[in-house]
C-alpha cells in the first residue's frame, strides 16, 4: 500500500511539474474588441441563504459597470420564498421560481435559461458579490467567436475555518487559494479551465448545444465545463479577483462542502469518464483525470499517517531500508519537494501547511471517496450554510476522534523510542528503522497538533463581517459638526475614531456623512478610548434607504480599489501560528456599552455597602458610572453608594454590573442610578 501511494504521489508530481513548467501568458481582451456589445443575463442561484446576504449580491450586481439596457438580473429562487420575492420587487429584478427542485442547482439554472434570452449567461452563487469591473474584466474574451466560457476565481472576504480557528487570518492563505488562483491559471494553458460553479460567463448558444448545465451529478459545474471543451470550444481563465464570497464559516460546513465536491467528482467519472469522452485532447483528459484522482488524497494521507506508528507501536515494518540508503535517496527528494512547493505557490504555502490541510480532511475524504466509489451512496445536493452566528466555543469531538487516537499512538511510539534507548533490554528496535520512523512520526505529530487546534471551533459573534476601511467623515451631534475617521464598516454599522477632547457629553443619535457618501442617521452604541488615546465610537445605522445601502456596498465590496479576497499574507510560520493560538484562544471580545467616556483618575473615595463604609480607589469616572478598586466583597447586582470628595461626588447611588477579583483587591464596575430608582 505504501509503495502504491508513493507511485500515485509521483504521478501527481509529474502532472504538477508539467502544469507549472511555463507561465500562462494570456492576452487581455477589452470590451472595445466588440463591434456591438452583447446582451448579458446574470443568474443568481439561491435556495435557503439569508435574505440580507442575497441583497448584497443583487445590489452589487446592479452596480456593475455596463450599460443598464444590455444586462438583466434574474434571482433563481429554488426556495420559492416570499421574502425573496418581496426583495426582488423592491430592487426591481426578476424573481424566477419553478414547481420543483429537480436536479438541484443545475435544474434551477436550466429553468432560468428557458425564461431568459441574453447572449451571454453569467452564473453567480448567492454569496458571491461581484465588483463593479466584473464584466469589463471578463466579457471581452467573447469577442473571439470560439470562446464558450470564461471563468474568474472564487475569492473570499472572510477567513475560512483553518484561518479563523487558528487566529491566523493575516498569516495563512485561504485553503482554496492555491487551486483558485494558481492551478486554474496553469490549466488554462491547455484549454482545461475547470468551471467552478460561480463567477463564470457562458455563450448561451453553446450551453443549448450541449443540452444545458449537466445534470445527474452533484457537481454540475465540473461536468458542464468538460462537456463544452469536449465539443471543441475554447475556454478562458481570468486570474483576477472580480467577485468575493463567503467561505464556509465552520469546520463542519467545510467538511460537508468537501464531501459534496469529492462525491461529485466520482459521479462525474462514472457518468462522463474523461478517458472516454470524445473530443477532449490528451492534456485535457490527463488534467481532468488528475483532478478526480486528487480526491483520493484522504486514503493516501491515512497510509502516511499510520505507517510510522505501525512500526514504533506495533513493531510492524512498513519500510525495509537502511538509514544510509534512505538518506541518499529520500533527503534530496524531500528537500527538492520543499523548494518546489515554495516556488509554485509563490512562497504562500509550504509542504507543512499542505500536510496540515490534508491531515485534517483525510478521514472524512477517505470515507467519502471510498463509499462513493464502491457503495454508490445516494447523496443529495447540500447547500453550504451562510451567515452563521455563535457565542460559544466548542470542540469537535466527532470530527477529531481519528486524530486524537493518532496523537495518543504517536506519543506511545515516541515513548517506546525513548525507552528503547534508556532500557534496550525491555524494548528492542532496529536503530535504522527507529531513526527513519522517528522523523516521520514527529513530522506527522506536528500536523496532528495543529489539526486538533483547528477543531476548537471559535464563536462568531457577528452575522456580518466588519471590514477595515480608512475614510474621512463628519459626525453631526445636534448642530455641532466634528471630523471623524471611519475605521471599520459594514451595512449595519461602523466604528469611528475621533480626538478625545471633542467628546465631552453623552450622545445617542448622530448624523454621519462618510466621504463622498450620503448622510446616514446612526445610533451610538458605545464610546471608548483606544491605546493611542483617541476616542472610538461604535454606531449602528438606522434603516438604510436604497442610496445609502448602495454606497455602503460599493465602498466595501464593489470598489475596485479595495483588496477584499486579494490580500498579501505574512510568512505562515508554524510556531508563530501555535503561539498566536494559545495567546488569543481564551480571549472574549468585551461587549461595549458605555455612552460616556470614563476619565482615568487616581482619586480616593468611599462606598457604602450593607450599612458599612469601605475605602475605595477610583480607577475611572464619568456621569454614567465608575470603576473602583476596593476590599469590599461585592457581587453583581449589589446596590452601593459612592462618595468621591475631591471630585465633588457625594451620595451617588449605583448598581454593581461586573466584578473582577485579584489577590488583594476587588475591581467592580458601577452604573449610577437616580436615588428614587434605588428606593
Amino acid at each position: 500500500m505504501l509503495l502504491f501511494t508513493e507511485w500515485m504521489g509521483y504521478f501527481q508530481s509529474v502532472i504538477t511539474s508539467i502544469l507549472f513548467w511555463k507561465k500562462n501568458k494570456r492576452k487581455k481582451m477589452f470590451l472595445s474588441s466588440f463591434e456591438t456589445l452583447p446582451t448579458v443575463d446574470i443568474l443568481i442561484a439561491t435556495y435557503n441563504e439569508p435574505v440580507d446576504l442575497l441583497k448584497r449580491t443583487i445590489v452589487a450586481a446592479q452596480l456593475i459597470d455596463y450599460p443598464d439596457n444590455l444586462y438583466e438580473l434574474l434571482v433563481c429562487d429554488d426556495g420559492r420564498r416570499e421574502d425573496v420575492r418581496l426583495l426582488c420587487e423592491e430592487l426591481n429584478v426578476h424573481h424566477i421560481t419553478r414547481e420543483d427542485n429537480k436536479h438541484a442547482k443545475a435544474g434551477n439554472l436550466n429553468h432560468a435559461l428557458e425564461v431568459s434570452q441574453g447572449e451571454i449567461v453569467v452564473t453567480m452563487d448567492a454569496d458571491m458579490i461581484p465588483k463593479e469591473n466584473f464584466l469589463k474584466e471578463t466579457l471581452g474574451y467573447f469577442s473571439d467567436k470560439q470562446v464558450a466560457f470564461v471563468q474568474a476565481p472564487q475569492a473570499f472576504y472572510n477567513d475560512d475555518p483553518f484561518q479563523f480557528n487558528l487566529f491566523a487570518g493575516d498569516r495563512v492563505n485561504n485553503e482554496q487559494d492555491f487551486f483558485m488562483r494558481m492551478l486554474e491559471d496553469k490549466k488554462d494553458r491547455f484549454n482545461a479551465t475547470m468551471y467552478i460553479g460561480s463567477n463564470a460567463l457562458f455563450r448561451r448558444n453553446v450551453l443549448k448545444k450541449i443540452g444545458g448545465f449537466a445534470t445527474g451529478v452533484i457537481t454540475e459545474d465540473m461536468a458542464t465545463g468538460m462537456l463544452i471543451q469536449a465539443d471543441g470550444w475554447k475556454t478562458v481563465f481570468v486570474n483576477k479577483v472580480v467577485a468575493v464570497g463567503l467561505a464556509p464559516e465552520t469546520y463542519k460546513d467545510l467538511l460537508k462542502q468537501r464531501d459534496r465536491w469529492c462525491r461529485g467528482n466520482i459521479q462525474v467519472m462514472r457518468k462522463w469518464n474523461p478517458l472516454k469522452v470524445s473530443g477532449l485532447s490528451f492534456m485535457q483528459r490527463l488534467l481532468y483525470l488528475d483532478g478526480i484522482h486528487y480526491w483520493f488524497f484522504g486514503v493516501y494521507k491515512i497510509i502516511y499517517l499510520i505507517s510510522p506508528i505501525l512500526y514504533l507501536v506495533f513493531g510492524i515494518i512498513v519500510l525495509n531500508a537502511t538509514f544510509s540508503s534512505l538518506l541518499l535517496f529520500w533527503i534530496p527528494s524531500f528537500l527538492s519537494s520543499q523548494v518546489f512547493a515554495s516556488l509554485i505557490s509563490e512562497k504562500k504555502r509550504t509542504t507543512m501547511w499542505t500536510n496540515v490541510y490534508d491531515s485534517a480532511l483525510a478521514p472524512s475524504m477517505a470515507w467519502a471517496v471510498l463509499s462513493e466509489t464502491f457503495l454508490r451512496g445516494n447523496v443529495k445536493f447540500n447547500v453550504t450554510r451562510k451567515g452563521i452566528q455563535t457565542s460559544e466555543r466548542q470542540f469537535l469531538w466527532r470530527a477529531s476522534g481519528f486524530h486524537i487516537v493518532l496523537g495518543i499512538l504517536s506519543v506511545i511510539g515516541l515513548s517506546r523510542v525513548i525507552l528503547a534507548f534508556v532500557a534496550p533490554e525491555l524494548i528492542s528496535l532496529n536503530p535504522d528503522s527507529v531513526l527513519i520512523n522517528l522523523f516521520w512520526v514527529l513530522y506527522n505529530f506536528i500536523g496532528i497538533v495543529l489539526v486538533l487546534m483547528i477543531f476548537f471551533e471559535r464563536p462568531r459573534y457577528r452575522t456580518a463581517e466588519r471590514f477595515s476601511v480608512t475614510k474621512n467623515a463628519a459626525m453631526t451631534i445636534k448642530e455641532e459638526v466634528l471630523p471623524v475617521q471611519v475605521i471599520d464598516l459594514n451595512e449595519y454599522g461602523a466604528r469611528l475614531s475621533i480626538d478625545s477632547e471633542k467628546i465631552n457629553k453623552k450622545i445617542d443619535i448622530i448624523e454621519l456623512a462618510i466621504q463622498e457618501g450620503p448622510v446616514i442617521t446612526s445610533e451610538v452604541r458605545w464610546i471608548d478610548k483606544n491605546k493611542d488615546g483617541k476616542v472610538e465610537v461604535g454606531v449602528r445605522f438606522r434603516e438604510l434607504n436604497q442610496q445609502q445601502y448602495e454606497f455602503i456596498i460599493k465602498t466595501i465590496y464593489s470598489d475596485t480599489k479595495n483588496i477584499l479576497g486579494d490580500k498579501n499574507y505574512k510568512k505562515a510560520g508554524i510556531y508563530s501560528t501555535v503561539f498566536g493560538f494559545f495567546r488569543q484562544t481564551k480571549k472574549v471580545p468585551a461587549a461595549k456599552s458605555r455612552l460616556l467616556l470614563r476619565e482615568r483618575t487616581k482619586a480616593r473615595g468611599f462606598i457604602m455597602f450593607k450599612h458599612l463604609k469601605y475605602s475605595a480607589s477610583i480607577v475611572d469616572l464619568s456621569e454614567e458610572g465608575s470603576q473602583i478598586r476596593t476590599k469590599a466583597k461585592l457581587k453583581v447586582g449589589d446596590k452601593v453608594s459612592l462618595e468621591v470628595p475631591e471630585n465633588n461626588l457625594v451620595d451617588y447611588f449605583g448598581e454593581v454590573r461586573w466584578v473582577k477579583r485579584s489577590i488583594n483587591n476587588n475591581y467592580a464596575g458601577i452604573l449610577f442610578k437616580k436615588k428614587n430608582e434605588e428606593e
